[in-house]
């Protein structure tokens, strides 16, 4: 398997914790991106919020996947990681 960058849509639910976003597991968002190299991420975060609007955000984490359909189970929603974040962009 190959070490991967894997990073789901997460939105900023709270207008008053401008920091604070909800990040659902990879199977549950509106968009998620499997790439090899982390800068990759930011081209496609500026496209997702040109897409979705600025009121969301991603977190992205790196994990052992061979294709975005095969992800590995403890990336699903009930790992605490996936279901809320703080982010300062």
């Amino acid at each position: 398997m190959i070490v991967r960058w894997l990073m789901p849509l997460g939105e900023r639910t709270r207008p008053d914790a401008p920091t604070f976003a909800e990040c659902p597991g990879p199977n549950e968002v509106r968009a998620v991106v499997l790439v090899d190299d982390v800068g990759q991420l930011f081209p496609i975060l500026l496209e997702w919020r040109g897409l979705f609007g600025n009121d969301l955000t991603g977190w992205a984490g790196q994990v052992e996947a061979d294709d975005i359909e095969n992800l590995p189970p403890e990336m699903g929603p009930t790992n605490c990681a996936w279901t809320r974040c703080r982010v300062a962009t």
